[in-house]
Order: structure tokens, then C-alpha cells, then sequence
């Protein structure tokens, strides 16, 4: 679930309950920031699309959005899942200013009051509504002072995911399960801290009032300036300012979390903590033959689960088989690479023994690929015998990949050719049957009714052209450089090749922090797991454990 990442722009945009000037440099304010020439909301040049989740996936359900494209690629008018802010109308539904419905429930002992509804956000020069941002909260009943109690906002994924996610998934009291339907969740992080789960215009049941200027919202600092706007006015309308307050995001929305704190430490709102889900990678981390070194320990991870390697080496543990790859990797695969073509013929030689080794490649395709072994190759080659490939969001997960086009003629084609498998089977699976049991749960639980045109968009479709700019950590060591008191938590996913654990560990070893916040505020959380590792039932209680230990630390730090 890799997406566009989010750092610097300069955009004139009016939204909340203050004018707005929000300029952003890898997180810094406008007064940091030269203007730039033509960057309002109106005059803007055209953004490139970004990818969302489901779209390089199934061409069918709710994850992987249905509609049809002209040429150049945009959505066509007459289409009836992907949402066209070209051909769209306005879309005022008085039902939506409605205040959010309120249910009374419990997990177990633990009693809990749920909200779900629409926050609408207005323009503060012409106080016109510009959009209806859907949410659900879930808040602990029983609380003698809420001003001390924490509360968690989550933002889903990159642009067009939803926080459905996080809070269906694993994290909020209620859990979808996998044979369908949902059931209560002990694991759920509520006894820590209240939740908020946030849906941005184009995800979830959110949307722009004026369909023509959905564009204000789908950029880095539209983005982060409507969700700042969100979490302010939520907490003065629920007498919750003086609550420690903690951010969450997953995947590439990381990098908005960080915007989004910088944002909110300049709006005189103080954040706590921000948890990240794994981690958007720095741009050095992915760069040249960098890319190859801090992906190869999830390769040799996601061969030894699968039983790929030697006995002695299919014996160890998981830390055990990570640690010998993060070693190698560092060590004489940097070297090797770092050579080239002047390594010895005896160095040549044992690189690519150990190589081999390590990924249970052949010495020939590590040969013909110089080396160098990306997630696409290695997943047509791992298994090519049994005619299956490795999800990118879970490498645990494999599915069976169909012959080329022309495959069955005998007119080229034929399993691994025609092209790289674009078929994650993990979320193709999942991403569906929990978009069904996700709605249902909005009806039957908690008692929302959604708008009668209204399409709940989990993973696409929502959401239109999308321009980011910028770099994640740049953004989240200039929130640490306003807020050093703020605590950090990383989850790391051993299985997911999406966001490769050692890319993660790398991004971080050169986050621009002091040594006093490297030290003392970072805390990282390492599962056995593909990407969201809530879904996961045994990860989820690990992380649930460790999320709720760093609250409470977050909580009580001086």
C-alpha cells in the first residue's frame, strides 16, 4: 500500500475556524516558506494521480474501484463507483448536518458512548460549508475528568484509504472476523485512550460540498490544513482541549501525521504522541542500490517462511533468520554492490553463493539480475514452479498466477512474462468481505444511516488527482524540533515487502532528531506480520500491549 508522500507546498487555502496561511517545507510553517508563484487553490497546476490501495488489485469490489477511463485516463461521467469532480453536481443533503448518533455500548466490562456522523468544514472568509468529513468516535464511559484522559486520532492510510481500517480492523471494541460479521475486541486499545477515526474528503462516507474545488483537498497542504481544522474543532466542541492528545497514521499517511503535528503545535494544540503503523521510508532509503540492501532482509524473511532455504537455516526464528539478513546486508551485500564490476572473481563468486543461500534464488538469477533483486522478480521467481506469487502487503499470503496473455496459444506469454503480477491476493481477499462488514456494522451497531447516494469508499475511488509534495521525515523531525517532548511509536511488520522492515529501521537510524529524543522518545514495536498487523490475531494482542504501554508512558513522561 504504497502511495504519493507528503512534505513541502505553498497553498492559499481558508478553512476552520481562522484564516489560514499554510505554507508547508517538510513541515515547517509559511514563514519558513517563499511564495510560489500561482499556488492557490483555484490556479494550481494540474496533480499528478496518485495510487491507492486496490487499484493495482482486483478490477472489481469495493477495494479496487470499477469504473471505466477514457485515454488519457479519467474517470468516464457515467461511471457509478469513481467519484468525477468534473462531471459531479453539488451535493447538499440536509440530512448530513445532522448531529453524529449516539449509542451506548460495552466490550466485555468496559462500557463505551460511540458517535458517528459528519463534521462539516467551513471556509472562514465566506463561512460557506466546503465539506462533511465522516467520523466515528468511541469514548470510555465512566470518566470523572476527560481534561486527563487521552484521546487517539486515526487517518487511515494514503490518500483514498479509510480509517476503517485501524478501527474494524483491530484497534477499535469491535472486530470484523474472517469468516464475516464482527465480534467484540478485547484487544482493543479504548482502555488506554479515546478514539477518533477520521475519514478525509473522498474516503470513507466524506466528501466535498462543491465537487469543483475537491482539488483545495487533494494536496499536502489541503490535506493536512482540513484534518488540523477536524481535530481542533472536535476538541473544543467536546471539551477536550486540555486532553494529551495522540495521532495515528499507517503507511504513507506517516508523513501527514507529521505535517498534520507541526500544523497543530503552530495552532497553539499541543500533541502528546504521534503512532505510526510502519513508516513512509526516506527518499535515501529507496534511492540506487540502497533500495536493493534495505529490501533484501525482507526477501530472505519471506523465504525462510515459506520454506525456500537450507534446513539449517529454515530452523531458526524469525529475529534469528532477520538478524543474519540485516548482517549480510549491511556488511558484504553493501560491499558487493558498492564494487560492482571490480570485485574479484573469488568475491563475485562467494556473493552470489551467499546470496543465493540466504533468498533460495538459483546463482543463475541472481547472475542474470547483477545482483540486484526486486520484489516483483523475486516474487515471480520464488515459487514460479508452483505457479504462485507473494502479496506485497503480506508476503505470507500467495496466490496462483494466471498465464500471460497468449499464454495457452503458444503466442509468447506464459507465467512470469508479459509484464510485472500486479495482484496483492492478501488485500484482494480481505478487502471486500471487510468492506461489507464494515457497513453493515455503521448500521446494525452504531446505528448510522448513510446518505441515500452516498458510497463508502474504503480503498479508492474517492478520491481524484492527488499532488504531495516533500519528504516524510523531514516532516516528523520538524514536528520533533517544535515539540521535543513529543513520544514517537513505529510499528514494524516483518512480512510486509510494502514497507520493508529494514527500510523502516534505516529511515529512522537517520531521523533528524536530538539525542536526548532519540534516546528517551521513540519507541519501536516489531510484529511477526504483514502490513496492518491488527489483523493479525496474534500481533494484534503484541501490539495492542505495546501501543497501550507507550500511552500510558506518553501520558505520564515529564
Amino acid at each position: 500500500m504504497r502511495h504519493a508522500r507528503y512534505g513541502n507546498a505553498l497553498l492559499l487555502i481558508a478553512l476552520t475556524a481562522t484564516p489560514l496561511l499554510w505554507g508547508q517545507r517538510g513541515g515547517r510553517g509559511a514563514a519558513n516558506a517563499a511564495p510560489q508563484t500561482g499556488a492557490t487553490a483555484e490556479t494550481s497546476p494540474a496533480p499528478a494521480v496518485a495510487t491507492v490501495p486496490g487499484a493495482t488489485q482486483t478490477a472489481a469490489g469495493r477495494a479496487g474501484g470499477r469504473g471505466t477511463t477514457d485515454a488519457a485516463g479519467a474517470v468516464s461521467s457515467d461511471d457509478f463507483y469513481n467519484f468525477n469532480p468534473a462531471a459531479a453536481q453539488a451535493r447538499l443533503d440536509p440530512n448530513v448536518d445532522k448531529p453524529p448518533v449516539e449509542t451506548h455500548q460495552k466490550v466485555g466490562s468496559l462500557a463505551y458512548t460511540t458517535h458517528a456522523g459528519f463534521l462539516p468544514l467551513s471556509n472562514a472568509t465566506t463561512g460557506a460549508t466546503e465539506a462533511h468529513l465522516f467520523f466515528t468516535a468511541y469514548t470510555r464511559d465512566g470518566v470523572s475528568d476527560a481534561s486527563t484522559r487521552p484521546i487517539t486520532f486515526f487517518f487511515g492510510g494514503a490518500p483514498g484509504v479509510s480509517a476503517a481500517w485501524q478501527e474494524f480492523g483491530g484497534l477499535g471494541p469491535k472486530r470484523m472476523k474472517p469468516e464475516g460479521g464482527w465480534a467484540e475486541n478485547p484487544d482493543t486499545i479504548l482502555n488506554q485512550s479515546d478514539l477518533v477515526f477520521v475519514n478525509p474528503v473522498g474516503t470513507g462516507y466524506s466528501f466535498p460540498v462543491q465537487p469543483a474545488r475537491a482539488s483545495i483537498f487533494w494536496n499536502t497542504a489541503g490535506d493536512i490544513a482540513s484534518l488540523g481544522g477536524f481535530v481542533r474543532i472536535y476538541l473544543d466542541r467536546n471539551s477536550r482541549l486540555s486532553s494529551p492528545l495522540f495521532l495515528a497514521g499507517e503507511d504513507a499517511a506517516t508523513g501527514r501525521v507529521g505535517g498534520l503535528t507541526a500544523y497543530l503545535v503552530e495552532h497553539l494544540t499541543p500533541v502528546r504522541g504521534v503512532m505510526l503503523l510502519s513508516i513512509a521510508p526516506s527518499a535515501d532509503a529507496i534511492a540506487g542500490d540502497t533500495q536493493y540492501i534495505t529490501l533484501l532482509p525482507s526477501l530472505v524473511i519471506s523465504s525462510w517462511y515459506h520454506k525456500k532455504l537450507s534446513a539449517d537455516l529454515n530452523a531458526l526464528s524469525a529475529e534469528a533468520i532477520a538478524g543474519q539478513a540485516r548482517q549480510f546486508a549491511s556488511r558484504e551485500y553493501l560491499h558487493a554492490l558498492y564494487k560492482g564490476d571490480r570485485m574479484t572473481a573469488a568475491e563475485q563468486t562467494k556473493g552470489i553463493a551467499d546470496l543465493a543461500r540466504l533468498t533460495g534464488l538459483s546463482k543463475a538469477f541472481i547472475t542474470n539480475n547483477d545482483l540486484r533483486i526486486s520484489f516483483e522478480r523475486y516474487s515471480a521467481e520464488l515459487m514460479r514452479d508452483q505457479r504462485e506469487a507473494l502479496s506485497k502487503s503480506d508476503a505470507r499470503v500467495t496466490g496462483y498466477v494466471p498465464m500471460a496473455a497468449g499464454g495457452r496459444g503458444g503466442g509468447g506469454g506464459g507465467f512470469g512474462r508479459g509484464g510485472q503480477n500486479s495482484i496483492d491476493f492478501n488485500m484482494s481477499r480481505i478487502s471486500g468481505p471487510f468492506a461489507t462488514a464494515y457497513e453493515e456494522y455503521l448500521k446494525r451497531e452504531l446505528a448510522f444511516t448513510p446518505r441515500k447516494d452516498g458510497i463508502f469508499y474504503l480503498a479508492s475511488g474517492g478520491v481524484g488527482a492527488f499532488t504531495s509534495t516533500g519528504n516524510d521525515e523531514t516532516s516528523l523531525a520538524a514536528a520533533f524540533a517544535r515539540n521535543p517532548a513529543m513520544h514517537l511509536f513505529v510499528g514494524v511488520d516483518l512480512f510486509d515487502l510494502s514497507t520493508p522492515f529494514y527500510v523502516t529501521e534505516y529511515t529512522l537510524a537517520h531521523l533528524d532528531v536530538s539525542p536526548d529524543v532519540r534516546a528517551h522518545n521513540i519507541a519501536v514495536s516489531q510484529q511477526e506480520a504483514g502490513s496492518m498487523a491488527y489483523l493479525d490475531n496474534k500481533s494484534l494482542a503484541k501490539l495492542q500491549r505495546d501501543l497501550g504501554g507507550f500511552i500510558t508512558g506518553a501520558v505520564g513522561a515529564k
